[in-house]
C-alpha cells in the first residue's frame, strides 16, 4: 500500500498543481532562435556548444545546437549557472503506469475535494522559445549575493531553531518522525554546518520576485519546469529516486550542497528532491482538463480559486509519492518553509 503523508497546515499544504494556457494544436517548433550570442549581456559563455558526456539525450543535443545560442553561461551578476533548453514537443502529466499518481488523485478527490487535485490527463505541451534555467536550485551564496540576507533555516549557527522545528508537531506528522530532545538537537547541529552550497530555502513566492525583479531572471512556467525535468524521459523520475533525489528516506532531515545527486540527461541537477521549486504559475487543481487537446507556451490560469502558486519537485522532507515529476504541489505566495525554494529562469 502506498503511504501518501498530507496534512493540510498553513505551512504545509498536500502538494498539488499545474498550469496551461490552451492553445491550438501545433507542429514541431523552429530550431533557429532570432537571439544572437550578442544580445546575452547578461551573461558569461561558458560552452558554446553541449558537452555530449552531459547531455546524453541525442535529440536534444540536437536542437540545443541548432538554436544557434551558448549552450552553458553563467549569469555575470549572481554567478548562477545556466543550461539552454531548446523547443521541443513534450508529454506533460502523470506517466503511464504510475500508480502512485492514480492512488495519489484518488486520495486527494476523497479528502480534499476543494483541491480537484490531478495529474491528469497526460497531455502534449508544445515549448517555442528556447530559454535558460538555472543548472541548480539557487543556492545561499547566490541569494545572499543579490538580497543581502540568508532567510534559510538550514544555515550555521541555526541548531536551535531547527531543533525545535523538528520537535513541532506539524514536521511530526507531515514525516512521521518523532525525536526525543536529545535526537532533535544532535540531528540540528549537523543540519546546520556551514555550508554555502546548499540550495536558499524559507522563500516565499514573493520572495522569489523579488530576487527576480533585482535580476533580470524568471521563475520557470510549470511546463518549462517539467519539461527540463523530464528531459525526454517518460517515467515518473528520470533515474533511481536514492541516486538522483535528497528525499526523506537519505537527507538525514537536511538539505545538502548541489550537485551532490546524479543529474538527468540534460545535465540538471536536484530537479527532483533536496527543495522543493516555485514555479510561476497559479494553481487550479484541475487545468488539466483544459489541456487534453495539447497546448502551446503554456503560463497557466488566470488566477487560483485557492490564491496558490504552483511548487515542483519535491524536497527533503518528502517521501516517493511526493518526488516525481509529475506531482503538483501548491501554496500561497506568502508562504515559508524549510523546503520552500526554487530553481532561476531566463529568456535569451
Amino acid at each position: 500500500m502506498i503511504k501518501l503523508n498530507l496534512h493540510i497546515t498553513p505551512l504545509l499544504v498536500a502538494l498539488v498543481m499545474l498550469g496551461c494556457q490552451a492553445h491550438p494544436q501545433s507542429s514541431q517548433p523552429s530550431q533557429t532562435s532570432s537571439a544572437t550570442t550578442s544580445e546575452l549581456s547578461w551573461a558569461t559563455i561558458l560552452e558554446q556548444n553541449p558537452d555530449a558526456k552531459v547531455v546524453t539525450n541525442a535529440d536534444f543535443l540536437k536542437r540545443i545546437k541548432a538554436t544557434g545560442l551558448p549552450w552553458r553561461v553563467q549569469d555575470k551578476a549572481t554567478g548562477i549557472e545556466m543550461l539552454l533548453m531548446p523547443p521541443g514537443v513534450f508529454t506533460m502529466g502523470a506517466s503511464q503506469g504510475d500508480e502512485r499518481a492514480v492512488e495519489m488523485q484518488k486520495l486527494m478527490l476523497q479528502k480534499f475535494p476543494q483541491f480537484k487535485y490531478t495529474e491528469q490527463p497526460a497531455h502534449q505541451v508544445t515549448i517555442t522559445k528556447p530559454f535558460y534555467l538555472g543548472r541548480t536550485e539557487v543556492t545561499q551564496v547566490q541569494w545572499v549575493r543579490v538580497m543581502q540576507q540568508n532567510p534559510s533555516l538550514f544555515q550555521a549557527g541555526n541548531a536551535n531553531e531547527i531543533t525545535q522545528m523538528y520537535l513541532k508537531h506539524h514536521f511530526v506528522e507531515w514525516t512521521g518522525i518523532a525525536m526525543t530532545n536529545e535526537e532533535a538537537r544532535t540531528r540540528a547541529e549537523t543540519a546546520a554546518r556551514d555550508d554555502k552550497f546548499k540550495p536558499v530555502e524559507r522563500v516565499s513566492w514573493d520572495d522569489c520576485q523579488k530576487f527576480c525583479a533585482k535580476t533580470g531572471m524568471t521563475l520557470p512556467t510549470e511546463a518549462q519546469w517539467e519539461y527540463a525535468c523530464r528531459a525526454d524521459v517518460d517515467k515518473p523520475t528520470y533515474g533511481q529516486l536514492d541516486q538522483i533525489a535528497w528525499n526523506i528516506d537519505n537527507s538525514k532531515f537536511s538539505t545538502h550542497s548541489v550537485k551532490h545527486k546524479a543529474p538527468n540527461t540534460l545535465g540538471f541537477y536536484d530537479m527532483i528532491g533536496n527543495i522543493v521549486e516555485w514555479t510561476q504559475d497559479w494553481y487550479e487543481g484541475g487545468y488539466y482538463t483544459s489541456c487534453a487537446g495539447g497546448v502551446i507556451d503554456p503560463v497557466g490560469p488566470a488566477q487560483s480559486e485557492l490564491k496558490a502558486r504552483v511548487l515542483r519537485g519535491g524536497g527533503w522532507d518528502d517521501d516517493a509519492n511526493h518526488s516525481r515529476a509529475s506531482q503538483r504541489g501548491h501554496c500561497e505566495p506568502d508562504n515559508i518553509y524549510g523546503s520552500f525554494g526554487f530553481r532561476a529562469a531566463r529568456t535569451p
